[in-house]
C-alpha cells in the first residue's frame, strides 16, 4: 500500500517511529520533521533537562501560547513548504504526533497516520541498548511505564494542549505492530508494506 503525500506517524516510546519516517525521507524524498526533536532544542536552549515530563510540558506551553492545538502540523508544513521547491522533497513526514488535533490536520490535508507499536518490555529493552544518546532513555522500567501511563491516560481536568496519545491511537489510519527481532526485518517489513 502506498502511503499519501502527508503521513504522520505516533506510537509509542521505542516502537520504530522514525525508522519509518526515515525511509520516507531516503527512498521516498519525503521532508522529515520530528516532534521529539523540536521539543528537545529549544529544551537545549532555554538550558533544560530533557525528559518525558518537560518535553509534554514544553508542547503543551506552545499549544495554549498559540491557541492551536495542532502547532506542531502547523510548524512542520511552514518548513515544508518553505524547502519543498528548492529541495525538491516529495512529501512530509512529521513523526511523533501527540495531539489529536494534529491527527484531523493532517487527516484535511489528505494525508494518512501510522500507530507504531510493541510490546512494552522489548521497548524499553530497545531504548537501553539502543545508546539513542537521549538522556531521557537511560530511566527505569517502571518510570519508562509511568510516564507512558501519563500520555496514554490524561487526567479528566488535563488543560487543553495536553498530550493524549489515546485519542491519537483512536484517529490512526494505519496500526504496525513492530514486534521484529531486528531493525532489518522491520525495515524490509516498511519496505514491501508501503512499497517504498
Amino acid at each position: 500500500m502506498k502511503l499519501p503525500q502527508i503521513v504522520g506517524i505516533s506510537g509509542t516510546n521505542g516502537a520504530g517511529k522514525d525508522e519509518l519516517g526515515k525511509l520516507l525521507k531516503e527512498r521516498c524524498g519525503y521532508s522529515f520533521h520530528s516532534v521529539s526533536e523540536l521539543l528537545r532544542e529549544e529544551l537545549t536552549r532555554n538550558n533544560q533537562i530533557i525528559n518525558r515530563k518537560n518535553q509534554a510540558a514544553l508542547s503543551k506551553k506552545w499549544r495554549n501560547e498559540s491557541g492551536d492545538n495542532g502547532i506542531m502540523f502547523t510548524k512542520a508544513m511552514d518548513a515544508y513548504f518553505a524547502e519543498k521547491d528548492s529541495q525538491g522533497y516529495k512529501g512530509l513526514v512529521l513523526v511523533s504526533i501527540r495531539h489529536p488535533d494534529e491527527v484531523k490536520r493532517i487527516h484535511e490535508r489528505g494525508g494518512s497516520v501510522v500507530w507504531v507499536d510493541a510490546d512494552q518490555r522489548t521497548r524499553y529493552n530497545r531504548l537501553q541498548q539502543s545508546n539513542r544518546g537521549r538522556d531521557e532513555d537511560q530511566i527505569s522500567f517502571e518510570q519508562f511505564q509511568a510516564d507512558e501511563y501519563r500520555e496514554m491516560h490524561p487526567s479528566a481536568d488535563a488543560p487543553s494542549g495536553s498530550l493524549d496519545m489515546k485519542a491519537v491511537c483512536e484517529l490512526v489510519d494505519i496500526n504496525i505492530e513492530n514486534d521484529f527481532l531486528s531493525l532489518d526485518a522491520y525495515r524490509n517489513h516498511l519496505i514491501k508494506e508501503f512499497e517504498l
